[in-house]
């Protein structure tokens, strides 16, 4: 069996530490928001928008979800716009801040009466 210095294994373990924290914080660092449509209509268009990142969707079914996923590339809030079949487009900014370090994991439930309630369980 071959023998390894303690210099190198030291450098080795230390390499790998530092390779699995890097992936931890990008893996961490992503934006998902998940979007339900509990507004009892369906949606004729939804729009959410983050820094660095917007997603659009058509004919949003009542009780149906969408997922938005990303990175942010800068700082910045959520924005979700929406439409019904009648009327103008809505449009609401979240008071949940995204960034490129941290992102933001949470979903946003889109109630009957236009409100949008954020949460950060998924």
């Amino acid at each position: 069996m071959r023998r390894v210095s303690t210099p190198i294994l030291l450098l080795s373990m230390s390499a790998i530490g530092i390779i699995m924290a890097a992936g931890a914080t990008w893996w961490m660092s992503r934006t998902s928001i998940l979007v339900v449509n509990a507004s009892e209509r369906e949606l004729r268009s939804l729009e959410v928008k983050f820094p660095g990142r917007t997603c659009r969707y058509e004919r949003v079914a009542p009780q149906s979800e969408v997922r938005c996923e990303g990175r942010a590339d800068q700082d910045g809030y959520v924005e979700v716009s929406y439409r019904f079949d009648e009327g103008a487009e809505l449009s609401v900014v979240s008071t949940k801040y995204v960034n490129p370090s941290l992102g933001w994991q949470g979903s946003m439930l889109l109630r009957p009466d236009g409100i949008i309630d954020p949460t950060t369980a998924q």
